[in-house]
């Protein structure tokens, strides 16, 4: 049998390498606003807080997806495109929070709950599949 071998999960892998990147920039432009304090990039980032938050849930989300992808466990396209889409999503409601942290608009509202919904299907269905998997 001619199976993939990536477990047709190459979307987490290529999602990961996404958040991973996103988080080596987030890291650099944290040394550029709280340890460097260079002013156009604490203008640009209002709230290094949630600028931290961001980098944070980017290499948060970096590990969920590679650890998911090394289970070699076959997910379907359902599961796969809510955690990949919600892997790059929540983390950016975050960045969008370092550059307008007073934004509360309703297309952000819109955003932010749309991301924490696809994030918590994806992660969650892949989680009792996974625990699924491993029952038989």
């Amino acid at each position: 049998m001619n199976q993939d071998k990536h477990a047709g999960n190459v979307i987490l892998l290529r999602t990961a390498s996404i958040t991973l990147l996103l988080g080596l920039v987030l890291a650099w432009c944290l040394v550029m606003t709280r340890g460097m304090k260079i002013p156009y990039m604490l203008n640009l980032f209002a709230s290094t807080e949630n600028l931290l938050s961001g980098h944070l849930d980017y290499l948060m989300m970096t590990m969920l997806l590679l650890g998911f992808y090394a289970s070699k466990i076959s997910l379907p396209k359902f599961v796969l495109w809510p955690m990949a889409l919600g892997s790059i999503g929540n983390p950016t409601a975050f960045l969008v929070l370092a550059i307008a942290p007073k934004i509360h608009s309703l297309p952000y509202m819109l955003f932010l709950y749309t991301t924490l919904s696809l994030t918590t299907f994806g992660f969650g269905m892949a989680a009792i599949k996974i625990f699924r998997y491993s029952l038989k």
